[in-house]
């Protein structure tokens, strides 16, 4: 009992001395409440204190506006020119103001006074519905005067300049611009720099650096510049290209009169500006007319030499490559002094496209290359939007630098994404669409039909006269087959866009996803992105025989392999088997495994021969593209139709229409009943297609009738891809229904042949391919056309080249069918790349085959040879070749094709100088030597 007491004593005494300690704790934290209680309010009371003293401040400043506003102006159509004096006459009325200001509707078109005002560009999330111009009193002052700049002009220059991140390289342009010359020096010819200074009242208020030396030859190898000039027109003296353009905004409105006078000192007759990566965009930009880069032909290694062996370099040099295969790396723009006699109107129209697609950059491509127009309010509404005016998806990096690796093959490691050739990187530089398109880096997340306004993830937004959806699809099988649990689930990704690849390489950096971790990699996904992602992870250190690619059952209406071409599927297996990737066909994830840190443990598949539970340490799903879910829900939310893909009409436009829309995502409407699915069109087509739509309504120059039918698409689609064993995947596909599944297009009335070259026997002892390792198929349709190409090797293909060939009847590439039954052709690759070939991979070869095919249907005597040849037809004779055709005709007609190949080679000679002309370089060479046999 004794026990019992003393221990009841001891827990008392516990209990009291807890309690006491419960005690003062709650008196502390009563009194830390206290005192935060009292600092909140010792911490309001000084804000109240602050915001009485800025506001008694705010009493004692005394604002004052330095604008008046011009709310109406009319005035006689006639008499418009004159609206300048109105300027005098209104300051007058208020002397003690300094800007004018005008707004206006951006639906509105510019009346003539406002072609004296600047336009003050606004916040792409302004809600303002109006543009804002401005007008400084100062601009009235004296009549601006140009003359050439001298020494005594640097001081000036330098102040005008002092504000530029381009200061220095404009300074020392103008240093030596300055330089006097003597007039009896070698330096003294009139080839070099020149400054301009525009003065009024006495003080400078620009300048204008200019180069007269300009290499035309290059610029028409590397531009479509005989689309606007008549280059015979312009002597070489009268081109000069602008080095540098700095003038006072006050006066910027008077940008056009300072370089027509610069053209007029200077006797000059075409003026040229070039815009590189990240330079500075100066506002008489918009002045000028942008040229479109001319796509060049990729020679071999040997004409290489040979070509510059006839240029006088030697063939092991570095020396620059000459225009054939150097691409411009800058995007032009040029002004003639007709062009600038004759204002661009401006379109201030709100178009804000979303996405990076091809579809979307073609579209852009269209409204900047309008030379009639200058639209000042266009946005491009993406994630990485620079980047990608860069760099097209499946050659953009964003973090280990392997841009281009599919191209060159310098870098290490591969892309995650196949790529569609529409544009190359050399080509988006020679466009450089950011500098008339304003970038908005975001994503698109709901849409407010009635304010007409996108909204983004912080809840801005950007509102729009027009909007033009044409986004990149990506993977979205995580969302469609598994649970929402699967997708906060660590090692799990949906390869969708770059973002999503680069959260891929970042957790293959961590344990968990380094050799550190347990199972396989496993790669879901039957399309090309999933081999190129094989060959991404294989190059960025996982071993091949940790990875494993699983392939679901084939869908109604999709193509039976990524590659369109059992053949080369084979191959491409095979080379994975060498290499020791595994491969599991035809089956459908059904779910994924988690452990307690929510990291992926197993993969659920199910398959012919039942369910199948893989252990995996990462997932990357890489199957059929589709809508981003968020662009989905936006559609849903807001009643825009969706039927599988989003809907459009004829004219690309969805049930709103202010929304167009164009690419993989759309699909014309069921009434049309066209069987053309997006995906089999070329996305560049289609967006040039829907630029031309939507200026229909926007400009009343391109204002065409209401299509009563969708547009016919002509060009083929191209695909590259880096696949496993760093082969080189190429395919050229025309827009035909099913061109893609290899079944039905042999099984098609049209099909004719197919020419297989095979050369992967040519393999070490391990299997792996060596030097000319390849699989070339050529299919031809029953008249001998070229109808589709496709190439898997070790070493890549000249895209743009074999991009040209479609359409081509065979016996126009030196007979190739003929020379191929005859084992002539043992290396396809290599014998297109032979110099005969190089006419027919001209950019303009095709304007030439028009322009022929017109002057032949329009001959009397073609057409009772066509007449003949279609008898023959109809009687299901054999068909009529070409030579056969010729033969035919009259002998003065039999030599009309001949003598207009010879026009269209001798025409484009800075190009194909590798055929003997008269006229040509080579044949020059020859005469002088005394080589040409007589």
């Amino acid at each position: 009992d004794a026990e019992r007491a003393l221990a009841a004593q001891r827990t008392l005494e516990r209990e009291m001395a807890q309690m006491a300690k419960d005690r003062a704790a709650a008196m502390d934290k009563a009194a830390a409440a206290e005192k935060l209680a009292a600092a909140a309010d010792a911490a309001a009371a000084a804000a109240e204190a602050a915001e009485a003293e800025a506001a008694e401040a705010d009493k004692s400043i005394a604002y004052m506006c330095s604008a008046f506003c011009i709310s109406v102006f009319c005035i006689d159509e006639a008499f418009e020119s004159r609206s300048r004096d109105f300027l005098q006459a209104t300051f007058a009325l208020y002397p003690d103001k300094e800007y004018i200001v005008i707004t206006l509707p951006h639906a509105a078109t510019e009346f003539p006074l406002l072609n004296l005002f600047n336009q003050v560009e606004p916040k792409p999330s302004s809600s303002f519905g109006h543009l804002l111009y401005l007008f400084h009193r100062d601009a009235l002052l004296g009549p601006l005067q140009v003359r050439m700049a001298t020494k005594a002009d640097e001081d000036s220059a330098r102040a005008l300049t002092k504000n530029l991140t381009t200061r220095m390289q404009l300074n020392e342009v103008f240093s030596r611009a300055t330089v006097e010359r003597d007039p009896d020096s070698a330096d003294a010819d009139d080839s070099g720099e020149r400054a301009f200074m525009a003065v009024v009242a006495g003080q400078a208020v620009g300048i204008a650096l200019l180069q007269r030396s300009v290499d035309v030859d290059l610029l028409q190898a590397q531009y479509s510049l005989e689309d606007f000039l008549l280059m015979s027109e312009h002597a070489a003296a009268q081109h000069v290209e602008l080095l540098g353009f700095v003038i006072n905004p006050i006066f910027a409105r008077s940008s056009r009169y300072f370089l027509k006078e610069v053209l007029r000192q200077l006797l000059a007759s075409c003026m040229y500006y070039r815009v590189g990566k990240n330079m500075p965009i100066p506002d008489v930009l918009s002045e000028f007319v942008q040229v479109r880069p001319r796509a060049q032909i990729t020679v071999s290694e040997t004409l290489e030499a040979e070509l510059r062996k006839d240029h006088g370099e030697e063939p092991d040099t570095t020396a620059a490559r000459r225009p054939l295969t150097q691409p411009a790396d800058k995007a032009l723009f040029f002004l003639t002094r007709k062009l600038i006699s004759e204002p661009k109107i401006v379109n201030n129209t709100r178009i804000v496209v979303v996405g990076t697609s091809d579809t979307a950059l073609a579209f852009l491509e269209a409204l900047v290359s309008v030379p009639y127009l200058n639209f000042t309010s266009l946005y491009l509404l993406a994630p990485h939007a620079g980047e990608k005016l860069l760099e097209p998806r499946g050659v953009l990096q964003l973090d280990d630098g392997a841009a281009g690796a599919a191209d060159t093959g310098a870098a290490t490691t591969a892309p995650f994404f196949s790529r569609s050739c529409a544009y190359s990187p050399c080509e988006l530089a020679a466009l450089n669409l950011g500098a008339r398109v304003r970038l908005i880096d975001g994503k698109l997340i709901d849409i407010d039909r009635t304010r007409k306004a996108v909204v983004l993830p912080d809840e801005s937004i950007v509102p729009y006269d027009f909007l033009v959806v044409a986004p990149e699809l990506g993977d979205a099988s995580v969302g469609k087959l598994l649970d929402a649990d699967a997708a906060g689930m660590r090692g799990v990704f949906s390869l969708s866009d770059d973002d999503a690849a680069l959260a891929a390489r970042t957790f293959l950096q961590t344990a968990a996803g380094a050799n550190g971790g347990e199972g396989k990699v496993v790669v879901y996904g039957a399309v090309a992105d999933a081999y190129c992602t094989l060959e991404a992870l294989r190059t960025r250190g996982v071993p091949p025989s940790e990875l494993l690619l699983v392939t679901p059952p084939r869908r109604e209406g999709e193509p039976a392999d990524a590659f369109g071409d059992p053949k080369i599927l084979a191959a491409v297996h095979a080379q994975m088997k060498s290499l020791g990737i595994s491969l599991l066909q035809d089956h459908k994830l059904s779910g994924v495994e988690a452990d307690g840190a929510c990291l992926l443990s197993a993969v659920s598949l199910d398959g012919p021969d039942g369910h199948v539970l893989q252990r995996a340490r990462m997932l990357l799903c890489c199957d059929v593209p589709d809508v981003d879910r968020s662009l989905f829900r936006a559609f849903n939310d807001n009643s825009i139709v969706y039927d599988g893909r989003l809907v459009v009409d004829a004219a690309f436009r969805t049930n709103d229409a202010a929304i167009y829309a164009a690419g993989q995502l759309t699909k014309f409407a069921r009434r049309f009943r066209a069987k053309l699915p997006s995906r089999m069109c070329c996305g560049r087509e289609a967006g040039a297609k829907l630029a031309a739509s939507l200026l229909s309504a926007i400009d009343a120059l391109s204002a065409t009738d209401e299509p009563d039918k969708p547009p016919a698409f002509t060009q083929p689609t191209k695909l590259a891809a880096t696949l496993p064993g760093g082969l080189s995947f190429f395919r050229v596909l025309p827009p035909v229904v099913n061109a893609d599944c290899y079944d039905e297009v042999v099984k098609h009335k049209s099909f004719g042949r197919e020419l297989v070259n095979d050369l992967t026997d040519r393999v070490d002892e391990t299997g792996a391919p060596l030097d000319g390792w390849s699989l070339t198929t050529m299919r031809l349709d029953k008249f001998g056309r070229v109808s589709s190409l496709a190439y898997v090797g070790k070493a890549p293909v000249e895209t743009e080249n074999w991009g040209r060939l479609i359409g081509l009847h065979e016996s126009a590439l030196n007979h190739l069918a003929a020379r191929f039954d005859e084992g002539l052709v043992t290396d396809m690759p290599a014998f297109l790349r032979q110099n005969w070939a190089m006419a027919v991979f001209h950019d303009r070869f095709a304007e030439f085959r028009a322009a022929l095919r017109d002057e032949i249907q329009a001959d009397d005597d073609f057409k009772q040879v066509l007449e003949q040849m279609k008898a023959a037809a109809a009687q299901s004779e054999r068909p009529m070749s070409p030579a056969e055709f010729v033969h035919k005709l009259p002998k003065e007609k039999q030599a009309l094709v001949r003598t207009r190949l010879t026009e269209y080679v001798q025409t484009n000679q800075n190009q194909l100088s590798m055929y003997l002309l008269e006229s040509s370089g080579i044949m020059k060479k020859m005469e002088d030597k005394d080589l040409r046999k007589v």
